[in-house]
């Protein structure tokens, strides 16, 4: 019976050591895989919230005084998509609802604010969306709920939004054989012969009411595939996060002062066109999977990884968990 007890322990410290030793493996593995962005200046802003509930963290957000806010859906159907206020670790969550009071279960893949109101793209699964309004007080109050109060059409399918100006950034997501389709004039070729697949749209939003001015967009550019997320340097350049399931996720950085350009008539207007392609790309970072919203802050680029999460779990092996500040000019 002892020879038996020693036996089964033997085989429980080594199946816990081979554990680790494999955990270990593959946290070293991905460190070297992604050696460019690990050890490119990396800097942790914070920790990425509510890792250890439903969370899925998918939007990304700033506001004037520092403060992030962050948006996601929850992994369990029918639970509400949330936001996380981030001062310190942790953050504050709070949970979004419906006017009716049911549970706001949008993708919530973007995040933006303007004035008196929070924004949340809404991609119903169409080729159009809306984005939802909520009263930024009540997000940051600290009650843990807000309602949506309003919400307008945007005439783009909607996978991320951000402000910059006065102005909203709204752009689609595709992915060839999937689901996530755009319609097909918005696939366009670009003067370098790139292969572009999605529109991202900039329109004025109105001081009084928050909403767009106009259903035509102010400007268009045309972008990659498998979009995420978008910000804005301090130099006016353009940066893209894209990702999609395992493969390894890439920022592009763009020199807008180098895009060609052209017109895209759209509903018999046309629009000022900017080409994201590689005329005038200037930078290309591999960085882990899953990356999501973006934000820019004190010459860094600022991402998230939704790998983290409870739907995924991996990322908790590779250090996911983190809220990173990448230095970019």
């Amino acid at each position: 019976m002892k020879k038996f007890f020693k036996g089964v322990l033997c085989v429980l410290v080594c199946l816990f050591t081979g554990a680790f030793s494999l955990v270990g493996l593959v946290f070293v593995g991905e460190k070297v895989f992604f050696a460019d962005f690990y050890f490119g200046d990396l800097e942790i802003e914070n920790t990425v919230p509510g890792l250890w509930t439903g969370f899925v963290p998918q939007g990304f957000d700033q506001l004037e005084d520092g403060t992030y806010l962050m948006s996601g859906y929850d992994k369990d159907s029918g639970k509400p998509s949330s936001v996380y206020v981030i001062t310190e670790e942790d953050g504050v969550r709070c949970d979004l609802y419906n006017a009716d009071g049911s549970a706001y279960t949008s993708h919530a893949g973007g995040v933006a604010h303007f004035g008196e109101y929070m924004y949340v793209a809404n991609n119903n699964g169409e080729e159009t969306a809306t984005c939802d309004m909520f009263l930024l007080s009540d997000v940051l109050d600290g009650d843990g709920k807000a309602t949506v109060c309003d919400s307008f059409f945007v005439p783009n399918r909607l996978a991320y939004c951000a402000v910059y100006d006065g102005k909203l950034y709204g752009g689609a997501f595709y992915k060839e054989d999937s689901q996530y389709k755009t319609p097909d004039e918005h696939k366009l070729t670009t003067p370098c012969g790139d292969k572009n697949t999605s529109l991202m749209m900039v329109y004025t939003l109105d001081e009084s009411t928050g909403k767009l001015q106009s259903e035509t967009p102010d400007q268009i550019y045309s972008t990659t595939s498998k979009v995420q997320g978008m910000c804005l340097t301090a130099s006016g350049n353009i940066v893209l996060s894209t990702s999609f399931g395992l493969s390894p996720s890439y920022l592009y950085r763009y020199d807008l002062s180098k895009a060609k350009t052209g017109t895209f008539t759209f509903n018999g207007t046309d629009v000022p066109l900017a080409y994201l392609d590689s005329d005038c790309l200037v930078q290309s970072l591999k960085c882990p999977p899953m990356s999501e919203g973006l934000e820019y802050k004190d010459g860094k680029v600022i991402l998230f990884f939704e790998s983290a999460s409870m739907k995924y779990l991996f990322g908790k092996v590779t250090g996911a968990y983190f809220i990173y500040g990448y230095p970019m000019p």
